[in-house]
């Protein structure tokens, strides 16, 4: 995942690192594909990724400010849920 430095809100994130990201990947390439990667409650991974720590839920909107720590941002499902969405949005 891309660490949002310098970035303020999720709508930072998006303009100022993810979409130059995509953007530079584009200038070597004529097709980019972005996967989300997803853990179903009942799978392997889920319950490995939920023994990693707890992290604190965020609502993620273009005007929300990005929290401190990114790792345990991440490690709330919900929230990665509510990043992709609007990361694939903009």
């Amino acid at each position: 995942m891309l660490k949002p430095i310098f970035c303020k809100t999720f709508e930072d994130y998006a303009k100022d690192v993810f979409l130059p990201y995509i953007d530079n990947q584009l200038k070597t390439c004529s097709r980019v594909d972005v996967v989300w990667d997803e853990y179903r409650e009942d799978s392997m991974k889920a319950s490995t990724c939920g023994k990693h720590g707890k992290g604190i839920r965020r609502r993620v909107q273009a005007d929300s400010a990005i929290p401190g720590n990114w790792e345990s941002f991440l490690c709330i499902d919900d929230n990665k849920t509510e990043l992709f969405t609007h990361l694939s949005e903009q």
